[in-house]
C-alpha cells in the first residue's frame, strides 16, 4: 500500500518536459500545474482568481491591464538562487516570463497566445529570430508588485489566456542556470517542487514548504508531502495497480475492461463500486463539419453546401444518446445544445441544438427536394485512422442510411486528415475541437471569417457578417460577463440554424480514485489540482 502523504498516479505517455513553455499535452501540463502559479488562475468553479497577482483592472479603452502582484509569493528554494536559496516574485519576473515565451530561441509552443495580442510581442519575436535581445514594449514594469500589459486591440478573454500553462511566473536565474535543461530542473512557485526525475520510470514532486496559499483554517498548503509520477505504458497494467491499491487515481480505464466495470449507464459495477468515480464533460466537442464555400471542388461535388435543410435533416436524423449509451458507455454527453459544452463557462441549456427526430429530418429532407433521400448523390465522411471514431460513424452511417441518404466511410492517417480539412479538399470529414482556455471565445473562433483554414481554426469557412459583428462585440472587456456570454449565446444559435456543423457528443472526463482519497475534484477543464487532496486511513 502506498504511503499516506505521498499521491500516486501514472503517465501512461510519459512526460517530455516539465517547461511550462512548451506543455502542449496534457502529462506536461498537469506536471507544471503542480510546479508553478501564473497571475491568475480557475477556482473551483472555473471562474478567473486571483494568483500571484491579488487584483487587477483594465482601462476604459480595454487595451491596459494592470496587475497588482502579492508581496509574500517566493519561489521553490533552488541552488539557483545562491546561499538565499529563494527570493521573492517580483514584476520584472512577470515581464520575463511573457518575453521568454515570445523569444523565438525558446520555441515556446504558445507563442500563439502572446504574439499577436500584446503591443510589440510580434516584433520582439521578429527581433529574436536574429540572435538580438530586447523587451515587449507593450509589459512595462511599474514597481516590484506592479506590471501594465498593453494589447494590441480590447480581448475580453486575456485573462482566461492567463490560466494557461504558457503564463506561469519562471526565476530567470533557473533558466540561466540550467538552460535547456530547465523542463528537467523547473523551478516555479507552486504548490510542489522538482524531487527527483528517473526518466520512464518514476517522477517525484515533493511539498513546497515556502508556497503562501493556506486554507481557509489558515492551515498551509498543500496537505500532501509528496507526488509520485509512474510511467506504466500499458494501460492494463496501469488498471491492475490500481486496483491492487499501488496507484491512487486513472484517468482512464482500458476498453477491454469497460464492459467489465462500467454499466450501461456508465456507473461502476460491484465489486468496482468501492473506488470513487469522476465524472464531467470535457471542454470539447465532437463533430463532422462542412465544407460551406462553394469555390472549393469538394464542396460543389454534392448539395451539402447549398442546401441548410439537408444539413439539418442530417442533425436531426442521429440518434445521440443512443450512441452515447452502447457505443461510448456513458463516457460522454449527447451534443443537443450547442457549440459551448456543458462545463465551459458561458453554456446555456437555453440554446437548444438538435435532438434525435427523424420525422423532423425527413421533412426537412423534402423541403431540400431530396424526399426519402431520392435524388440525393451519395456523400463521404472521411475519418481518422481511429477505433472508436469509426464505430461512431458507423452508427451514424446507419441512422442516415434510414432516412434514405447514403453516406461512404473512409478512413485516413490523422496527418493527412487533418492537412485535407484545412485546405479544403474534402465537404464532410470528422473532427473535434478542445478548448485552449475556458472562455466561449476559444470555440465561437472557430466561426469567424478572419480565422478561416488554412491561416485559422475557422475549417467550414463560414462566413457570416452577423457572426464576425457579434464577436468583434464580444470582445470588449468593458461588458459584464454574463452581457459577453449572450452575444456568444446569439452566435451558437445562428451557427445552429447555419448547420456547418453535425453536432455529435460533447466528450467526457473519468477519474476513478482509491476509495481514502479526499479533496479530490473533476471539472472541464480536465486539470489535475492537487494542493487541497489528501489520504486517510480508511479504504
Amino acid at each position: 500500500m502506498q504511503q499516506l502523504d505521498t499521491f500516486v498516479y501514472n503517465e501512461p505517455d510519459g512526460i517530455a518536459s516539465l517547461d511550462p513553455a512548451v506543455a502542449v499535452y496534457r502529462s506536461s501540463i498537469w506536471g507544471c500545474t503542480h510546479l508553478f502559479n501564473g497571475l491568475v488562475e480557475l477556482d473551483s468553479t472555473q471562474q478567473i482568481a486571483p494568483c500571484i497577482a491579488k487584483n487587477w483592472s483594465v482601462n476604459q479603452s480595454g487595451l491596459e491591464w494592470t496587475f497588482t502582484l502579492r508581496s509574500d509569493v517566493q519561489f521553490q528554494k533552488d541552488p539557483c538562487f545562491g546561499s538565499k536559496k529563494t527570493r521573492t516574485v517580483t514584476a520584472a519576473d512577470v515581464k520575463y516570463s511573457i518575453e521568454r515565451i515570445c523569444d523565438a530561441r525558446t520555441k515556446s509552443t504558445g507563442l500563439w497566445a502572446f504574439r499577436t495580442k500584446i503591443l510589440g510581442a510580434n516584433e520582439f519575436h521578429q527581433t529574436t529570430k536574429q540572435g538580438v535581445n530586447g523587451h515587449i514594449s507593450g509589459i512595462a514594469v511599474v514597481n516590484d508588485t506592479v506590471v501594465r500589459i498593453t494589447l494590441t486591440e480590447p480581448f475580453a478573454p486575456f485573462l482566461a489566456i492567463l490560466t494557461m500553462p504558457y503564463a506561469s511566473i519562471v526565476p530567470k536565474e533557473a533558466i540561466e542556470l540550467y538552460q535547456t535543461d530547465f523542463g528537467r530542473h523547473p523551478v516555479g512557485t507552486g504548490p510542489f517542487k522538482f524531487g527527483r526525475w528517473t526518466q520512464d520510470v518514476e517522477l517525484m514532486l515533493e511539498k513546497n514548504d515556502v508556497y503562501f496559499k493556506r486554507d481557509a483554517s489558515h492551515k498551509p498548503l498543500p496537505y500532501l508531502n509528496k507526488i509520485q509520477v509512474t510511467f506504466l505504458r500499458d494501460p492494463k497494467n496501469e488498471f491492475l495497480e490500481f486496483n491492487r491499491g499501488q496507484i491512487d487515481m486513472i484517468s482512464s480505464v482500458d476498453g477491454s475492461f469497460t464492459p467489465t466495470i462500467f454499466q450501461a449507464n456508465g456507473q461502476l459495477k460491484a465489486p468496482y463500486d468501492k473506488f470513487r468515480l469522476f465524472k464531467s464533460p470535457a471542454q470539447s466537442v465532437e463533430y463532422y463539419g462542412i465544407l460551406l464555400d462553394t469555390a472549393y471542388p469538394a464542396a460543389k461535388r454534392v448539395p451539402l453546401a447549398s442546401s441548410k435543410y439537408l444539413r439539418q435533416a442530417l442533425n436531426y436524423a442521429i440518434d445521440r444518446h443512443r450512441i452515447v449509451t452502447y457505443l461510448l458507455f456513458g463516457k460522454a454527453t449527447p451534443a443537443i445544445y450547442g457549440v459551448l459544452p456543458p462545463s465551459m463557462p458561458g453554456f446555456s441549456k437555453a440554446t437548444k441544438g438538435y435532438d434525435y427526430n427523424p420525422a423532423e429530418a425527413r421533412r426537412l429532407l423534402r423541403l431540400a427536394g431530396f424526399p426519402d433521400g431520392k435524388g440525393c448523390p451519395p456523400l463521404l465522411l472521411q475519418l481518422g485512422n481511429s477505433q472508436r471514431t469509426a464505430s461512431v460513424a458507423e452508427a451514424v452511417q446507419e441512422q442516415w442510411r434510414e432516412i434514405g441518404i447514403n453516406v461512404e466511410l473512409r478512413q485516413v492517417d490523422f496527418p493527412q486528415h487533418l492537412s485535407m480539412v484545412r485546405s479544403g479538399e474534402l465537404a464532410m470529414w470528422r473532427t473535434s475541437w478542445i478548448g485552449d482556455y475556458p472562455d466561449p471565445e476559444n470555440f465561437l473562433s472557430l466561426f469567424i471569417s478572419s480565422n478561416m483554414a488554412p491561416n485559422g481554426p475557422n475549417s467550414t469557412r463560414m462566413n457570416r457578417k452577423d457572426l464576425d459583428s457579434l464577436y468583434r462585440a464580444a470582445l470588449s472587456p468593458t461588458l459584464q460577463t454574463t452581457e459577453r456570454y449572450a452575444l456568444y449565446n446569439q452566435m451558437e444559435k445562428i451557427v445552429l440554424d447555419e448547420s456547418p456543423w453535425i453536432f455529435m457528443y460533447y466528450d467526457g472526463l473519468l477519474r476513478l480514485t482509491q476509495p481514502n482519497v479526499s479533496g479530490f475534484s473533476l471539472d472541464g477543464s480536465d486539470r489535475l489540482v492537487l494542493e487541497r487532496t489528501f489520504k486517510t486511513n480508511a479504504r
